[in-house]
């Protein structure tokens, strides 16, 4: 899917000390000149869309998917607060809108109000209006009660608070909507200014009311949305950019030649010169003397200590640095030196609550199903034994360890999003605790830098060895230490399946039967959110919540391709990355999403709404 990329970082040792003090002023060196822009508010977007409709209208099978994709990106690239909301009738679409308009909103918060569903136009009232999933047909409903009109929408989104508001319109005849530019986008004063920051936060000025829609009055939407497609387009650009505007949108959207795309403003609220802008995570990075004087000085130190682990860090410190190409080869040959692979002979321990060995083998990783995306592609794997840790970690657990820690940061956030309406962890008179009744339920709103840093607490709390050797935002993994740790996400799929097993989520290939084994959005569980860990039937290792209640970090880096080329021994993923893997799904998220070798990447900073972990441990 979407997002990510995988990493094998092998462990340092007697160099280590003297290693770390160096590598953490290296990166504070490079980071201090490309910290996430955060005085220009916080982003937010809320999806609707509806996937199955009234008899007599198409149904739109598309719509979740091609909502998610641009969620997945927001999340992970933009720093965006993301909610779907799925198979919307007229009053839920005006109850969440009410609901989102009381929130309270800060100097220059954004927010995006996608909807992706069917259009109608009724050429003798002259208006356009949303269908959603209560809809009926025009001959059922001549006065369009059922539907939402545009103007109401308008409206409606118009008096939300926050500064900037956004409206994307993914439906038939949406172009009945608002105000329309005329001829060729002009050139905004701030768009000369000096880097993406400073543009962002002069384009953030003014209040802005913007809107596009997939077509004009005229015309309707494809199914396959290419309206969505080029959103996908114009945020992956930001990558290389560093900041995607609306008039950047409006370009990849006039490339669409049928529907043609439309934009504007709406309200006399919208301001003169004010924007939506989408600011890139590594946007208003740039080099310096310094930061070349810092690779210099890491390149000098690799090269003394000629060691796999100095090269390693200093690929990951500069990805794309001077030397990669020889860290490459140096690495390649230290690895040829030789390795020893840990015997699979080994004695299971009994001093470890819940943890369920899980003895190694040989399975076929990834799907071929209908419902399986490209980065699925199935290949041939072996894991050596390992533990897994029965249940998902705890909200109790979680504040266990921020009671013990505190909630540092780590990458610009902190590990735990306290202030989260989907937070179960609440802090009182300084001390941290699981909200009364979800002591049980999985800690979710958690980072992986927060997972690794809980896998390390816990390990000195019972006495064993740590796994990470953390340096800000650079992590190593001692694979030969026998305390907690993520699972690879080899071993995360080999558990799942029960030990490599066929099954299409962790239990059950059987749609029908899913419901007793996972919390997933749509089934009748009753629960509106996460369930108390154990609630549902295991698989047959006994592990419980495999699939659906909380996505479940791995170590790995995400890569799209990574599985043309991993190895077939102990995968670790690629040795560098933007974003790690996290497995299984969540509660709000259809059983697709929550299948065994569904994979998903998500920068390690973000604290999403169903993202928690389990622990693994290996046998040794």
């Amino acid at each position: 899917m979407l997002i990510g990329i995988f990493t094998l970082q092998a462990p340092i040792h007697h160099h280590m000390p003297h290693f770390r003090i160096l590598l953490l002023t290296l990166l504070l060196a490079v980071l201090s000149g490309s910290l996430y822009a955060q005085a220009l508010g916080k982003n937010y977007a809320h999806f609707f869309y509806v996937t199955d409709f009234q008899p007599g209208w198409e149904d739109l099978p598309e719509t979740g998917r091609e909502a998610r994709k641009i969620g997945q990106i927001l999340e992970s690239d933009y720093n965006f607060t993301v909610q779907y909301h799925r198979e919307v009738k007229k009053a839920d679409i005006l109850d969440k809108i009410a609901e989102i308009n009381e929130r309270s909103y800060g100097k220059n918060d954004q927010i995006l109000f996608f909807f992706s569903m069917h259009g109608h136009f009724d050429t003798g009232a002259d208006r356009g209006y949303l269908v959603p999933a209560d809809g009926k047909i025009p001959r059922l409903d001549p006065y369009g009660q059922t539907w939402l009109s545009y103007d109401d929408l308008g409206s409606y989104i118009t008096k939300n608070p926050a500064e900037h508001v956004l409206l994307a319109l993914d439906a038939c005849y949406s172009g009945a909507f608002g105000d329309r530019y005329k001829g060729a986008p002009d050139a905004l004063p701030w768009e000369g200014a000096g880097d993406c920051q400073q543009k962002a936060q002069l384009a953030l000025k003014h209040d802005s009311r913007l809107y596009f829609s997939s077509g004009s009055r005229e015309e309707r939407t494809p199914a396959n949305s290419l309206f969505a497609r080029k959103w996908l387009e114009a945020l992956r650009s930001g990558a290389r950019t560093g900041l995607v505007t609306s008039r950047d949108l409006r370009y990849y959207l006039g490339g669409i030649t049928y529907p043609t795309p439309e934009g504007g403003s709406f309200t006399s609220r919208h301001e003169a010169n004010g924007d939506f802008v989408f600011l890139h995570r590594s946007a208003c990075q740039g080099g310096s003397s310094n930061t070349d004087a810092a690779e210099e000085q890491l390149w000098a130190q690799a090269q003394r200590l000629n060691t796999k682990e100095a090269y390693t860090f200093y690929r990951q410190a500069y990805p794309n640095g001077r030397y990669r190409a020889q860290a490459e080869a140096k690495i390649k040959a230290l690895e040829q030196g030789g390795s020893t692979t840990p015997s699979s002979s080994t004695t299971r321990r009994r001093d470890l609550p819940d943890m369920i060995f899980v003895e190694g083998g040989t399975f076929q990783m990834g799907s071929s199903d209908s419902d399986a995306d490209s980065d699925e592609t199935p290949h041939t794997v072996t894991v050596d034994d390992f533990y897994m840790h029965r249940f998902e970690v705890t909200n109790e657990e979680f504040a266990a360890f921020l009671n013990a820690e505190g909630n540092q940061s780590t990458g610009g956030t902190e590990w735990y999003e306290i202030d989260s309406e989907y937070a179960n962890i609440e802090k009182r008179n300084g001390r941290y605790y699981a909200k009364s009744g979800y002591d049980r339920h999985p800690v979710m709103e958690v980072s992986w830098y927060g997972a690794v840093a809980y896998c390390n607490w816990k390990s000195k709390e019972d006495g064993l060895q740590q796994v990470y050797r953390i340096s800000g935002t650079s992590i190593s993994a001692d694979w030969n230490a026998n305390g907690y740790r993520l699972p690879t996400e080899a071993e995360w799929e080999y558990a799942a399946r029960s030990r490599g097993g066929s099954d299409k989520w962790a239990g059950t290939s059987s749609a029908s039967s899913l419901s007793s084994y996972a919390n997933s959005s749509g089934s009748e569980d009753g629960y509106e959110r996460t369930a108390p860990v154990g609630s549902f039937r295991p698989n047959d290792l006994g592990l419980k919540d495999m699939s659906g209640n909380v996505w479940e970090w791995c170590w790995d880096w995400y890569d799209s391709d990574y599985y043309q080329k991993s190895s077939s021994q102990n995968p670790r993923g690629p040795s560098t990355g933007s974003n790690r893997v996290s497995r299984g799904g969540g509660w709000y998220n259809p059983s697709q999403l929550c299948r065994a070798s569904n994979r998903y990447g998500w920068y390690p900073s973000l604290r999403g709404l169903n993202l928690g972990f389990r622990l693994a441990l290996s046998s040794r």
